[in-house]
């Protein structure tokens, strides 16, 4: 279902018009890059669901099914953490600006779609992310972020 509402999202933000237009970035390119984010994302659980689907079907021991509740679990509730983390990204990006929202967001997807190991690893990759991000929107296409302090 997600996965279908990201594909009309993303087709509704494709009609708004080109993305850059005069060398200068257009309104309509963040909900273009949103939509294929949220396209991508719940392709990655749609993925996820068929395989755990058939990797159930094909066990016949319990033991095994047991072992792969927490997981299940978490795919069963995934796509709500990511609609929760997408709107609390929204309120945030104004509030504390890109940096620190950024990336909580990003640590939160990483977190999300893998196992809560590997914390200082996850961190540091969310950083890089949003660095990247920084210097592509502030530097390159000359957007002004917001910041925290101002």
């Amino acid at each position: 279902m997600i996965f279908a509402f990201s594909i009309g999202y993303l087709v509704t933000a494709v009609n708004l018009g080109s993305p850059i237009s005069n060398n200068r970035l257009e309104p309509s390119f963040f909900p273009l890059v949103l939509g294929s984010f949220a396209v991508l994302f719940s392709s990655i659980l749609l993925f996820r669901e068929i395989s755990a689907n058939k990797t159930q079907a094909s066990k016949s021991e319990q033991a095994s099914i047991d072992l792969e509740k927490p997981e299940a679990e978490m795919s069963k509730y995934a796509p709500l953490w990511i609609m929760l983390s997408i709107f609390s990204y929204i309120f945030a990006f104004s509030l504390v600006g890109y940096f620190i929202s950024s990336f909580l967001f990003v640590l939160s997807i990483i977190t999300i779609f893998s196992k809560w190991e590997k914390m200082l690893y996850k961190s540091t990759i969310s950083i890089i992310i949003v660095l990247i991000g920084y210097l592509i929107f502030e530097q390159i296409f000359g957007v002004r972020l917001p910041a925290l302090w101002g």
